[in-house]
């Protein structure tokens, strides 16, 4: 039967009745494509195709088209022609995310868990990052029962987005005999343009992972002109409903005069998702310095791009002694299998998430200028352990001396390892 009958036999069918004038041969592949899509999606599967394979004599590398035409079979049951007709756009498009996600989806609809995951891994060689890879990688391990893999695929996903939706609903759905604790140790080095003795602090830290989100342990240890300083936190990041989560933190320290850090530290933040990938936060710090204590004011936005994460995040600081603000603005890229990334900041003014050192108190210190760079990158050497490194570089104002600036240069190295 000529093919035109038969579309013509399908807009009948429909209801979707073309003027005398419309000529079949004017309707360009878009327009089938987008007609098909509309068939599809209202359980028209067969009448889909029709226009669909119309549309590929027309264009036959038109990707979307072929995809969308596998996702047809496949809802239907005939899985072999939509690996068939998904190989042939991989083929052309190595690196298509759409054509590898129907492709995924066939194996997961197909309870073909190994081919499913040897596909996630094929595509997170060009987006290794993504969230929706991730996702369903941890939906296969878990298929699986593989339930480490499947946690770690989870941990690098929340290391993504703290914020995804699925990711309570993933750790809930998984055995607790996973991977749930990691420690780790950092360590800081800060040396300045006008003082011989370097700033150095130590960390230690334990964390666990809950049903009801992430919880840090830390100790750090200060030494500064020959004076030291232990300050213990506790941290965490509490899933209060889907597309929310919170940060809550409390650090303590003994130090006669809290020069070092202060006396208590109080951290509270909110994060919610946005539209288009875009995630925000509001907060505040609490620094208890002796006489005075110091409260700042912070908000955040953040945005995922391809492999790609942009974050602004300004502190405000009012007080009766000055105003002050800072503004900082940060970004990732992603590459490798694992979630390693490399990092660099931009920004003006001191902020209290920093492990810098003062030596003054109060809210003098937050009315100093400072402005800086810093580059890093973290690596993975397998699922359970990774190192962090980074360098910066900052421009900062004397506290004692107002209007005069020192250079401040920074080093600092970090390992965890899961288990």
């Amino acid at each position: 039967m000529n093919y035109k009958i038969v579309v013509l036999m399908v807009f009948l069918l429909t209801g979707d009745f073309l003027s005398a004038q419309t000529s079949l041969d004017s309707l360009g592949s878009e327009d089938l494509f987008l007609r098909a899509r509309d068939l599809a999606f209202n359980d028209r599967r067969d009448s889909a195709r029709v226009l669909l394979k119309l549309a590929l004599l027309k264009s036959p590398a038109y990707a979307d088209i072929r995809i969308l035409l596998a996702r047809t079979y496949a809802w239907d049951g005939v899985r072999s022609v939509a690996r068939m007709e998904l190989a042939e756009v991989l083929a052309e498009n190595p690196g298509y995310k759409d054509a590898y996600d129907a492709a995924i989806d066939v194996e997961l609809w197909d309870e073909k868990l190994f081919d499913a995951l040897k596909l996630c891994n094929d595509a997170m060689r060009y987006f290794p990052n993504d969230e929706d890879l991730l996702v369903k990688k941890a939906k296969v391990y878990r298929g699986l029962n593989k339930d480490q893999e499947a946690l770690i695929t989870i941990s690098n996903l929340e290391e993504v987005n703290r914020s995804n939706p699925n990711i309570q609903t993933l750790r809930e759905s998984i055995t607790t005999k996973g991977i749930l604790n990691s420690a780790g140790m950092s360590y800081s080095y800060d040396w300045t343009s006008n003082t011989p003795r370097p700033n150095q602090i130590i960390s230690l830290q334990y964390s666990r992972v809950t049903k009801y989100g992430s919880v840090f342990g830390r100790i750090n240890l200060a030494d500064r002109r020959k004076k030291t300083a232990l300050q213990y936190e506790v941290e965490a990041y509490p899933s209060l409903m889907s597309g929310m989560y919170a940060y809550v933190n409390y650090g303590f320290s003994d130090t006669a005069g809290a020069v070092l850090f202060p006396t208590h530290r109080i951290g509270l933040e909110l994060f919610f998702s946005l539209p288009s990938s875009f995630e925000g936060s509001i907060g505040s710090r609490h620094l208890f310095f002796s006489p005075k204590p110091v409260n700042m004011y912070t908000g955040s936005l953040g945005y995922y791009f391809s492999n790609y994460w942009f974050s602004l995040r300004s502190y405000i600081t009012p007080g009766s002694i000055s105003f002050s603000r800072s503004l900082a603005f940060t970004t990732r890229w992603y590459f490798g299998g694992e979630g390693d990334y490399l990092f660099g900041k931009i920004g003006g003014g001191v902020s209290p998430d920093e492990d810098r050192f003062v030596d003054t108190v109060g809210a003098n210190l937050y009315n100093i200028g400072s402005s800086g760079i810093g580059v890093g990158y973290l690596y993975f050497f397998d699922p359970f352990s990774s190192v962090t490194v980074s360098f910066d570089y900052s421009n900062q104002e004397l506290t004692y001396k107002r209007g005069s600036f020192m250079n401040v240069y920074s080093f600092s190295v970090a390992y965890k390892y899961k288990f």
